[in-house]
């Protein structure tokens, strides 16, 4: 089977899941930058209990030529090889103490199972190359940690030549200090190094549970660093290891571009969390700053025009910005608007806009937290084949349907302030025209 037809075919199979045009959206924009394309982190759980999964996701990844760089951990089989042979250890701060028998047993375990995956991937007609102690330059900076290094300097340029080469890099949390000393270093931080060099598009961490979640066991979809991070650090059901990884993925929303996203998933959900607007798992982002305007200038105004024609695919009125009552909400990145209309009493969105390259990555919904923060109710209306309209069921408190439209609303109790609502906005004239 030839490497074309074998792409066809796998988007076929996407497809099941989402819109092959989704999915080529996704494709386009990992395949501009060849080496950029995806950084993930393996946990040693994963290794351990998933690796099935694990290899057919990376496989169906080459298939359609995309191929990342893997860093993974092997914290369970290093336990138990250490209780195995009787070896004390301990953790200060979530962080191994790695004596020199400590060390030593690290270094078995994390090349028995980095050669293990990459043999793995291999069987599997994926090609794999090992990076055991030979991709970060370290120091010892604090000793009560024993053998643990900080990453001071990475080779990134055998990762490059690796990927150039067509292999999949598999590096080991393994490192060297000046005079040749190995260290250790704890998985998600050699993770962190990597980022930092390659600036990659995607950082993913695959784990058993998938994602974060929330206090009634309910996965966050989406999480915006600016926005959330620290509301969700004080929250008691936020768990030790979950504010761990919070802590380092803020770190890496810190450094990465702003284009960046960082994502928790199974590895069985990969391709999904990569290659569709829904994904699966919790995606997070450095978050987007939303601006607030009640009158614009021109160039606001084509900006506005810009992302309404393009998210409804039709043309704005010429009239349209005669309202001197709208508020708009804008992204800084000029992809996503939001229009309120403040002719009514109850605030109603006219317009909810996203263009299409921007959708995915937890714009949308950065808006809409922006919206319904700043107001507390708020009513608007949709077409019955609207594609968002499963969106806005579950994000609204109610709905009516019409000939003509559904029209939804949030935090409106009062009957009365209701039914003026929905008369409101059925009786709104149609501000986007469509060719025939």
């Amino acid at each position: 089977m030839n490497k074309v037809y074998k792409k066809e075919t796998f988007l076929k199979l996407l497809g099941n899941i989402s819109s092959q045009k989704e999915i080529r959206k996704y494709l386009e924009r990992f395949s501009s930058d060849n080496y950029r394309f995806a950084l993930i982190k393996v946990g040693g759980a994963i290794l351990k209990n998933d690796l099935e999964n694990l290899i057919s996701s990376i496989s169906f990844l080459t298939e359609v030529g995309l191929i990342p760089i893997i860093v993974h951990g092997a914290g369970p089989m290093l336990s138990e090889e250490l209780e195995n042979n009787k070896i004390e250890y301990k953790f200060i701060n979530g962080q191994r103490v790695s004596s020199e028998e400590v060390l030593q047993t690290a270094i078995n375990v994390f090349s028995n199972e980095n050669i293990k995956l990459v043999k793995a991937l291999d069987a599997e007609g994926v090609k794999a190359k090992s990076f055991i102690d030979d991709i970060f330059q370290c120091e010892i900076k604090d000793e009560n940690l024993g053998y643990v290094g900080d990453v001071t300097s990475l080779d990134a340029r055998v990762i490059k030549a690796s990927i150039d080469d067509g292999f999949v890099p598999v590096i080991s949390p393994l490192g060297k200090t000046k005079d040749m000393h190995h260290v250790n270093i704890n998985a998600d931080l050699a993770t962190l190094a990597v980022a930092r060099e390659i600036e990659p598009d995607k950082v993913i961490f695959l784990s058993e549970v998938g994602g974060i979640f929330d206090e009634n066991s309910k996965l966050i979809s989406t999480i915006n660093i600016n926005d959330d991070y620290e509301y969700l650090m004080k929250q008691d059901w936020l768990h030790s290891g979950m504010k761990l990884k919070l802590e380092q993925i803020k770190l890496l929303t810190d450094i990465l571009p702003s284009s960046s996203s960082v994502s928790i998933t199974k590895p069985l959900f990969l391709s999904k969390e990569l290659f569709t607007d829904a994904g699966s798992g919790t995606l997070v982002k450095a978050g987007h700053t939303i601006n607030s305007f009640t009158k614009l200038d021109e160039p606001q105004e084509a900006i506005v025009k810009s992302i309404v024609e393009s998210s409804f695919r039709g043309k704005l009125t010429d009239n349209y910005f005669d309202n001197t009552v709208n508020n708009y909400l804008i992204s800084s990145c000029n992809r996503s608007v939001i229009v309120l209309s403040k002719k009514h009493r109850v605030a109603y969105m006219d317009k909810f806009s996203v263009i299409s390259s921007a959708r995915g990555e937890g714009l949308g919904n950065a808006m809409w937290k922006k919206m319904t923060k700043d107001n507390k109710k708020v009513f608007w209306r949709s077409k019955p084949n609207n594609v968002i309209n499963s969106f806005y069921k579950d994000a609204a408190d109610g709905f009516q349907r019409l000939d003509d439209w559904y029209i939804f609303w949030i935090g409106i109790t009062d009957l009365k302030e209701l039914i003026s609502c929905i008369e409101f906005a059925s009786n709104q004239p149609r501000t986007v025209i469509y060719d025939e």
